[in-house]
């Protein structure tokens, strides 16, 4: 199976693109081994959710969402998640912002990576915000790298995704 999620906060304008993403992927007819999943939720509940579905053994992940990195806003940026044991430090911050309420793609990433929960063969799909406030909305530019995220999972699913794991693959878009 595959596991595409989406990873942020609902009505934070750019930072909701994950959520976003999630919407418009579910409108798309999928393989019926592609689940499509909104991980708006902390990393703890998400590791209860992997644990509670022990019949969904994930073969492949890719997980969405935004992150500021100071890149050029509006980039959009694929690559693998390269399995490694996160520094046990950084693994216990990740918890504690979990514990109080963060959601973000990062921590998940860590903390999931962590407790073994993401299949070795993951993919991660990172938007750099452009607007970060308020709003129900994407900017112009970031709704344009959401319809690029969905054809670039799109192809993915439909591939196979082989060619992208151990970070052999990196896209890089700007506005």
């Amino acid at each position: 199976m595959i596991l595409v999620a989406g990873v942020g906060y609902q009505h934070l304008s750019d930072l909701s693109f994950g959520p976003k993403l999630v919407e418009r992927l579910r409108g798309l007819d999928w393989p019926d081994d592609v689940r499509v999943e909104d991980f708006g939720y902390g990393p703890i509940a998400i590791l209860d959710w992997f644990e509670e579905s022990p019949g969904k053994k994930f073969e492949r992940a890719i997980l969405a969402g935004a992150v500021e990195r100071g890149r050029t806003p509006g980039t959009l940026v694929t690559y693998a998640w390269l399995e490694s044991s996160p520094d046990p430090e950084l693994v216990q911050e990740r918890v504690s912002e979990a514990l109080t309420g963060v959601i973000s793609l990062d921590n998940l990433l860590i903390v999931a990576q962590h407790f073994g929960a993401l299949p070795p063969n993951s993919s991660v799909v990172e938007l750099e915000p452009v607007e970060k406030e308020w709003g129900s909305e994407l900017s112009a530019p970031c709704e344009e790298r959401l319809e690029e995220a969905v054809e670039w999972i799109r192809r993915e699913v439909h591939s196979g995704g082989g060619h992208t794991g151990n970070g052999r693959h990196k896209e890089v878009r700007n506005t």
